[in-house]
């Protein structure tokens, strides 16, 4: 499976819980200035990590995202954070791999936009448009870029990056658990 797309992800109930969480006025972000890589100018952005480096970093993990990851059928969570992207601040990153091991990257979408994903698989740029409770499952080998809105003043999404399996012995040896930005 280089990529696969799940529309109306979420019970209609549990999507709604979710997006008014996250598109809250009051939800608390922390700015980012770069993207994919330090020192890449792809353009400031905003974020919320609920999980890494082996840990639960948010009062909302276990209500809202553990279920999410019961679905997705991951068996063990790398990192999970949610991204809100203002395009009068950001326009696209530059391609990436979330990690440079095995493993899955998903991409919840919360609000309609003509924003999205560029999968580049084989050459070819696959866009994916930002569609509300469509959820986007990818191999981290595939290279990929965010796009915001041009008509929308923001796009809001949740990112997983999860295993699916159990890691190798090698590839356990070889995780560098933490923010790969």
């Amino acid at each position: 499976m280089k990529y696969q797309i799940h529309k109306k992800f979420l019970v209609p109930d549990s999507f709604k819980k979710i997006k008014d969480l996250i598109m809250n006025k009051d939800f608390p972000w922390r700015r980012r200035d770069h993207m994919a890589h330090v020192g890449d100018k792809d353009g400031m952005y905003f974020t919320y990590c609920f999980y890494n480096t082996m840990n639960s970093k948010s009062e909302f993990y276990e209500p809202y995202i553990i279920p999410i990851l019961k679905k997705l059928q991951a068996t063990a969570p790398i990192q999970i954070r949610s991204n809100m992207f203002i395009s009068a601040m950001f326009k696209t990153s530059n391609w990436h791999r979330d990690y440079d091991f095995k493993c899955k990257t998903a991409i919840l979408y919360l609000n309609d936009c003509d924003g999205g994903t560029e999968l580049k698989i084989n050459n070819k740029i696959i866009f994916i448009k930002a569609d509300p409770n469509k959820m986007l499952v990818f191999d981290t080998s595939v290279l990929h870029r965010a796009l915001t809105s041009k008509k929308e003043p923001i796009r809001y999404v949740i990112n997983f990056n999860y295993f699916n399996s159990s890691p190798t012995t090698s590839e356990a040896k070889n995780l560098k658990l933490g923010p790969n930005i």
